[in-house]
C-alpha cells in the first residue's frame, strides 16, 4: 500500500479485495485445491485461504483489525439465495496506527453442496461510523 495514496475505506477496501484476487490465482480451477497440492474440505476452508496472510501484509503498513479478518462467523447472518448459493456478511473495523479508518463488511458467497466459492468474497467498505445493522437484520 502507497503512502502517497489517501488510506480512506474505499481504497482499503480495494486493497483487500486485490489480496484476495491473488490470493485465488493460486487455486487450480476446480476450486478445491492450490497449484502447490495444498487440498481444501469445505468452503470455509477456501475462504480461511484466501485471507490468509492478509492481516500481515497490512500490518507492515500500520493497518490491523479491531476482530480478525474477516471478523467473527454469524451463522445467524446467512442468507439463502433461490439458486442454491449463500451468502455470509462478516464485520470488522480497520485500524490505522490504532485509529478507525474503516468498517468493512465482507461478503463471503458460498454453497452447502460444493467446496469451491461460486464468487470470490467482495468487501464494502464504509467510514468507522457506520453501524453493522445489516449483520443484525
Amino acid at each position: 500500500m502507497s503512502h502517497h495514496t489517501p488510506l480512506t475505506p474505499e481504497h482499503l477496501g480495494r486493497t483487500i479485495e486485490d489480496y484476495f484476487a491473488e490470493r485465488q490465482a493460486e487455486l487450480l480451477p476446480s476450486g478445491e485445491q492450490t497449484r502447490d497440492g495444498r487440498r481444501f474440505s469445505w468452503c470455509g476452508d477456501v475462504l480461511e485461504f484466501l485471507t490468509e496472510g492478509l492481516a500481515e501484509r497490512l500490518a507492515a503498513s500500520g493497518i490491523t483489525f479491531s476482530k480478525s479478518f474477516p471478523g467473527p462467523f454469524r451463522l445467524m447472518d446467512e442468507e439463502q439465495m433461490a439458486n442454491g448459493n449463500h451468502v455470509r456478511r462478516f464485520w470488522t473495523m480497520a485500524l490505522d496506527h490504532g485509529c478507525p479508518i474503516a468498517r468493512l463488511c465482507t461478503y463471503f458467497f458460498h454453497r452447502h453442496d460444493q467446496v469451491q466459492l461460486p464468487q470470490p468474497p467482495q468487501i464494502v467498505a464504509y467510514l468507522p461510523d457506520h453501524p453493522e445493522t445489516e449483520a443484525a437484520e
